[in-house]
């Protein structure tokens, strides 16, 4: 039962001015026992009454909250290195998750329905996994794989059947610098301009991702030559058909 204090002096017309004992009225107050097991759970009173019926009725909000923190995985980003043999790939940056603070705020009143109040926000960002992929020139990757170059950002756009040789920047009277102005070696190889047109990206199974930098006298039609590092190399590739395919 709610001790509560009735003064009667200083009142016109026989009303009563209601006083709870602040002590008993707290520690006695109807809330739900439901609430008391609830972690970190504030009651606050929040006035009493007295209905006509003489029935003392007090008055509460009671407010708790739920912290949940969320893993954000970070992401792997693929960078092309055209310099590196295929298979070589380089961990740039290793990458951290990230984390996200979701607080819910619960709210009741008088028995009422609970009321939710939610609050996000990023606590940490994460960093993405960062990698220097191999798949340059002269490197025997394997068949065709439309996921590889897909995870550069790359679409094969077209393909064309083509028979490829090999090259070095080195050979006796040679500039070093392509028609397009490039520097001659891996990753730079030499098309017709009339069947790939230059500076196309290239994806050459066997060879790797290439750039059409370069034009030759015997480079007519469907032939393609591929810039190697080494003499060896070059003369290791020999002359094969190929399927060049031409990205976007």
């Amino acid at each position: 039962m709610l001790a509560v204090t009735i003064l009667t002096t200083g009142l016109a017309g026989g009303a009563l001015l209601v006083q709870p004992s602040a002590a008993l009225a707290t520690a006695q107050a109807p809330y739900p026992a439901a609430l008391g097991s609830i972690p970190g759970v504030r009651i606050e009173q929040r006035g009493i009454s007295i209905d006509a019926n003489g029935v003392v009725h007090v008055s509460y909000l009671a407010t708790w909250a739920r912290r949940v923190v969320k893993n954000i995985p970070h992401a792997t980003v693929y960078r092309l290195d055209l310099s590196n043999p295929a298979g070589r790939a380089h961990v740039v940056a290793r990458g951290r998750n990230g984390e996200r603070v979701i607080v819910i705020t619960y709210t009741e009143r008088d028995g009422g329905p609970i009321r939710r109040h939610v609050v996000s926000y990023v606590s940490r960002a994460p960093h993405p996994r960062i990698i220097d992929d191999g798949l340059g020139p002269y490197g025997a990757y394997g068949d065709f794989d439309p996921h590889t170059i897909s995870r550069f950002g790359f679409i094969a756009r077209s393909e064309v059947r083509m028979v490829a040789t090999a090259y070095t920047p080195y050979c006796y009277g040679c500039s070093g610098i392509t028609a397009t102005g490039r520097r001659a070696g891996p990753g730079i190889v030499a098309v017709d301009p009339r069947v790939i047109p230059l500076g196309s990206r290239l994806y050459i199974p066997g060879y790797g991702f290439a750039v059409a930098g370069d034009t030759g006298g015997d480079i007519r039609g469907n032939r393609v030559d591929l810039g190697f590092l080494s003499y060896d190399a070059a003369i290791r590739f020999g002359r094969r058909d190929v399927i060049v395919y031409t990205l976007k």
